[in-house]
Order: C-alpha cells, then structure tokens, then sequence
C-alpha cells in the first residue's frame, strides 16, 4: 500500500469513532518522546518520477543504504511533468518531500500558498533543453506566430521564454499552446504545431523518430549571439515544507547523506556506473508506453549533473544557485506570473547536506 492509499486508510479508521482509541496500546516515553514520535520522527514519504533522480532513490532504497541511515523511506509515485501536483501534496502533508524543478518551486513559492523549503540539489538538468521545430522554421525568429507547445509553469516553459528573451522576443510574439509533454509531443508528431520544447525523454525520441524534426536552439546557443555568454541554469530541488523540516530534521539530513554520500557515488564510479546505469533505465522505463533505450538514457545522465556530498554543499552555497533562482524571480515577476519575490533567505536551507 502506497502512502496516500494509507493517509485514506488512516483518515477512514480515525472516522470510524473512539473505540480503537480505547484499545490503543500504552505508549512508552524514549528520550523525552514517545515511542511512536521517535519512530514517526525517522519516516519519510517522498513524491517521486519516473525520472534518474528517482532511479538514484530506487537504487539508495534496495540497497537498504536510508535505513542504514536511520530512516524509513515511502514513495508515492507521480505522473510526469507533475510539479504542482507534487506541491499541493506538500501542501497538504501526503508527502514530506519530494524533487521538483526550480521553476516550479519558485512560482510556488511566489504565490506563498506552501511554506517550501529547498534544502538540496538532486540534479541538474539544464544542458538537457531543446527547443525543436518542423521543416520550415530554421530560427527563434521564425518562430513569430508559430504554434510552439510547452507544459505551463515548469521549466520547459521558462527555456522557451528564455530562449525567446535571448532573440528580442516575448510569449506573446509566438501561439504558445500550453499542453503536458506527452500531449505537445503527439501534437508535434501530428503536425498540429511548428515547435516544441518537450520533455528530455521527448527530446531524445522526437530526434530518433521524427527525421523532419531539428533542434532550433539547444543549451550551448545561450553562449552564442545574440548576447553571447548568458547562463541557463534549471536545478531540481530537494524540497520540504518549513513543517516538516521542524519535526524531521534529522531525517532529512540522513536522507540526503544517504543519497549523495552513498546513492551518486555508485552512479558516477567507474566500476558501478554500468550496474546503476541499467538500474536506472529499468526504473525510468517501468509502466512505460514508450521506454527510453539504454543509449538514451545514458546521453541523460551524461548531460546532467549529480552531486556528492561534498559537491552539493559547494553547489549550494556557489553564487550561480542562488544567482540563478534570482533570475527566474525577475523573469516572472517581469512576465507578471509573480506578484512579489519570494524570500530566498528563509527558502534556501543549506545545513542539512
């Protein structure tokens, strides 16, 4: 049973009356607590994709590398492109954390409805972007009155606009048509629209599949002109809610100590790396309609960045993090999807790695 199918289970026995409460069991005082706190005080239930980070979390979890830690890991699996969903189950304390991308994180932490905490970087993704077009459109600037699809309020959207901004443009110079990856990649396909920023999965098989399809602006053009030399940087975050790092704080360390001390470093040694690459793959394509090949994923994870312990506390604490989150702040605050900039002082948590 999943987390959420036991949240229900737990809510309908509560519902039920006091007579279990009658027959509860004596609690014990350990340390100041009681014995159901401390243990309730090392679970965990994270949201999770069928994305590498997860595939890392899959990998720390049948190796029994958490509860070594001292923590008991449940996982509560979402579909794609599902960062609101997975911040409205923060929200709502179905989960105590989960990864999400800094767009999505931001926006949520704009509209200040989830006390989010960022406490982690899983990975970085941002050389994994593509923005690509049918035959016909050779350039961003072709793009005027195009059809160009993109998933609302994630970090596909925010490539697109970035790479728009890069060429003098706005959203409002193209036909953005808001759809969820899967949805935008078959409107691709079916010729429905000119250009779309797809997932990175989508990416790989749009290119492998589709032999009109090209990539129009990929991450190394950002160095290129116009305005030659600016960054793209889209983290995914480790987050929490401020409720949640207050009572488990403990266990949010040891998750991450875990995971960056034990889980990436199987993932990037020599001798592991092909058993965590398959692993991986396994995870990522499990319930899948269309799986990723072995070659793609490994062109994933070859452009993406994963962090040891003593990377992730360099990489949180470098100016480009911080920098980078300031960035997207303006960016939407300019576009008007941000009324007021979060602060990032009480947001950004970076003594738990």
């Amino acid at each position: 049973m999943n987390a959420y199918a036991k949240l229900r289970a737990t809510r309908r026995t509560f519902l039920r009356g006091g007579a279990a409460v009658l027959a509860a069991p004596m609690i014990v005082r350990v340390g100041g607590m009681s014995e159901a706190q401390a243990q309730g005080a090392n679970e965990l239930t994270i949201g999770v994709l069928r994305a590498p980070a997860a595939g890392i979390i899959a990998i720390a979890d049948r190796n029994d590398w958490f509860k070594e830690a001292g923590v008991n890991l449940d996982t509560v699996l979402f579909a794609a492109a599902a960062g609101p969903k997975i911040i409205q189950a923060l929200g709502g304390g179905s989960i105590d954390l989960s990864f999400v991308n800094s767009t999505a994180s931001l926006l949520a932490l704009g509209q200040g409805a989830v006390p989010l905490r960022l406490i982690s970087i899983p990975t970085d993704p941002s050389r994994l972007f593509a923005l690509i077009g049918r035959p016909g459109v050779e350039s961003v600037q072709q793009l005027a009155g195009k059809k160009v699809a993109a998933t609302q309020g994630t970090a596909l959207h925010y490539f697109l606009a970035r790479v728009l901004a890069k060429h003098g443009m706005k959203l409002s110079d193209i036909e953005f048509i808001n759809l969820p990856a899967a949805d935008g990649q078959a409107a691709f396909v079916a010729r429905r629209v000119d250009a779309i920023v797809p997932s990175v999965n989508g990416r790989f098989y749009l290119m492998n599949t589709d032999k009109e399809a090209r990539e129009i602006f990929t991450h190394d053009d950002f160095a290129k002109a116009p305005n030659p030399g600016e960054k793209f940087l889209n983290y995914d975050l480790f987050v929490t809610t401020d409720k949640v790092l207050e009572t488990k704080r403990e266990a949010l360390r040891r998750f991450l100590a875990a995971y960056h001390g034990k889980a990436v470093p199987y993932l990037t040694g020599r001798t592991t790396r092909p058993t965590a690459l398959a692993s991986i793959t396994q995870y990522v394509n499990t319930e899948q309609k269309n799986p990723t090949e072995p070659s793609i994923m490994e062109k994933i994870i070859d452009n993406s960045a994963f962090y040891d312990l003593a990377e992730v506390k360099k990489a949180m604490s470098a100016p480009d993090f911080r920098g980078s989150m300031e960035y997207q702040i303006k960016f939407f605050t300019d576009l008007g999807r941000m009324k007021s900039a979060p602060n990032l002082d009480k947001a950004i948590v970076t003594d738990l790695v």
